[in-house]
C-alpha cells in the first residue's frame, strides 16, 4: 500500500510540477483545486466519471505535457481583444470547448476527455496577465511580454517568464497548490463569487484585459540581448503589487471554472 501511495504521488508531481506556458503548473493546479472546492456534488461526480475517476487537478497541465502530440491543441495560448471582440485562435477554441461540454454526453470518449483537459488548463491561461492582450493598441505580445527585464532577485529574464512562474515562486517558495488555494479561497462572500462569475467567457476576457493591461506600461521595452545595466529592474514594491493582481486572477479563474463545470456537469 505504501509503495502504491509513493507511485501515485510521483505521478501527480509529474503533472503539476515544473514549468509551463501560462502560469506555472503549480498555479494551474491551484486554479483547478479552487474550482473543485466550489463544484456541486453532482458536477464533481459527473466530471470525474468522465476522466477515469480522477480529480480535475490531475489534468491541470495536460496541455503543456501533450499539446505537441495533437494538432487539435497546438493553437496559441494567447488571448486577444480587438475592436470590441475576441481575436486570435485561443479564444474560439476555448469557447467551443465550453459549448461542447454543455452537451458532453454527445461527445466521443476521447473528445470528452480532451475537452475537459483543455478547459482545466486553458481557462487558467486565459486569466494570466501575460496572456491577455489588446491588438487595438500599438504593441504586440512579442514586444511586451517577451522583452528582458531584471527581476527583483537580480536575474535577467523575459517579462513573460516572470508572469508564468517566477513571480509566484519568489513570493511563495514553500507553498504547495493546496496551501495556495486555501490562502486565496478563504472568507470570500457569495456576493463576491456572484460578481466575479457574472457573464460569460467574453466578459471574463475583457475583465482580465482591463485588470492586467497596466503591466505593459511599467517596464521599458528593451529587446533580448540588451546589456543588463540598461534593462528595467523590478522593485520589491512592484513585485508586491503584481502579486495582488496575480492572486486576484488565480481566484477568479478557479471560481469561473467552477461555474462552467457546474453548468455543464451539474445536471
Amino acid at each position: 500500500m505504501k509503495s502504491r501511495v509513493i507511485i501515485l504521488s510521483a505521478l501527480l508531481s509529474l503533472f503539476i510540477g515544473g514549468n509551463a506556458w501560462g502560469w506555472g503548473r503549480d498555479v494551474h493546479a491551484t486554479i483547478t483545486y479552487i474550482a473543485e472546492r466550489h463544484l456541486t456534488p453532482e458536477a464533481k461526480a459527473n466530471i470525474e466519471a468522465c476522466i477515469d475517476g480522477r480529480s480535475i487537478v490531475y489534468y491541470a497541465s495536460w496541455m503543456d505535457n501533450f499539446r505537441e502530440e495533437s494538432k487539435q491543441w497546438r493553437h496559441s495560448a494567447y488571448y486577444y481583444v480587438e475592436t470590441g471582440k475576441p481575436a486570435g485562435t485561443a479564444y474560439p477554441e476555448l469557447s467551443t470547448t465550453i459549448k461542447k461540454l454543455g452537451n458532453y454526453k454527445a461527445l466521443s470518449e476521447k473528445e470528452l476527455k480532451e475537452r475537459i483537459y483543455h478547459l482545466a488548463h486553458a481557462l487558467g491561461d486565459f486569466h494570466c496577465p501575460g496572456h491577455t492582450y489588446s491588438q487595438n493598441e500599438d504593441r504586440s505580445w512579442k514586444l511586451n511580454s517577451h522583452y528582458d527585464v531584471v527581476f527583483v532577485d537580480g536575474k535577467v529574464m523575459s517579462y513573460h517568464k516572470i508572469w508564468d512562474t517566477n513571480l509566484m515562486r519568489y513570493l511563495h517558495p514553500s507553498f504547495g497548490y493546496m496551501d495556495f488555494a486555501h490562502s486565496l479561497d478563504c472568507n470570500i462572500s457569495q456576493e463576491y463569487i456572484d460578481r466575479v462569475t457574472a457573464g460569460g467567457l467574453y466578459e471574463w476576457l475583457c475583465d482580465t484585459y482591463q485588470c492586467s493591461k497596466y503591466i505593459y506600461d511599467v517596464m521599458k521595452k528593451m529587446p533580448k540581448g540588451t546589456p543588463k545595466e540598461e534593462l528595467s529592474r523590478m522593485t520589491l514594491d512592484q513585485v508586491q503589487e503584481f502579486n495582488t493582481l496575480a492572486d486576484e486572477q488565480i481566484l477568479k479563474a478557479g471560481l469561473r471554472m467552477a461555474k462552467v463545470i457546474n453548468e455543464a456537469f451539474g445536471k
